[in-house]
């Protein structure tokens, strides 16, 4: 079962490994990256983060989606977590499971919008996330499991408010 699908550039670090692992009662941990999947010391530098008593799984996003479909992890309570927008849109197009997709943390960058403190996006990634809401995904910004979740249609506004 699918708890959660997280977008979040830095993949795992503290944040994720003690507040969603233990709000979304996760298992396991897939992260679907392409690059991290592929090299063996970015794969590596990724299990220092993984929480005690999970399982973690870094695959390609690819993989990541015969994975999810895999009867044999049917069982399994997956925090399923990749680094962008477009990854999310992937993995949905290939997971009928995923029903949540928080935008937790995309780092600022040259042309990105200011949508939270942790949250810079561009048009693209908002078109990533209408057509992941338009598979019927729930998708929003939030930030900790503690914080509100701020619903598509406000990440939209802010976006148009804030952009340059």
């Amino acid at each position: 079962m699918i708890k959660l699908l997280r977008i979040d550039d830095r993949l795992i670090h503290g944040q994720v490994a003690v507040y969603w692992v233990n709000a979304t009662g996760a298992d396991t941990i897939v992260i679907a990256n392409d690059k991290h999947a592929t090299n063996a010391m970015l794969k590596m530098s990724l299990t220092v983060g993984k929480p005690a008593g999970s399982k973690m799984e870094v695959l390609t996003v690819a993989k990541a989606v015969d994975y999810l479909n895999n009867a044999a992890n049917a069982k399994r309570k997956i925090l399923l977590i990749c680094g962008s927008c477009e990854d999310a849109e992937t993995l949905c197009a290939g997971a009928a499971e995923i029903k949540e997709v928080d935008l937790g943390g995309i780092r600022f960058a040259e042309g990105r919008t200011s949508i939270s403190n942790q949250v810079f996006l561009v048009e693209d990634d908002l078109r990533h996330l209408d057509a992941i809401a338009g598979q019927d995904r729930t998708v929003y910004i939030q930030e900790a499991p503690s914080k509100p979740k701020i619903p598509l249609s406000e990440i939209h506004s802010i976006f148009e408010k804030n952009k340059k």
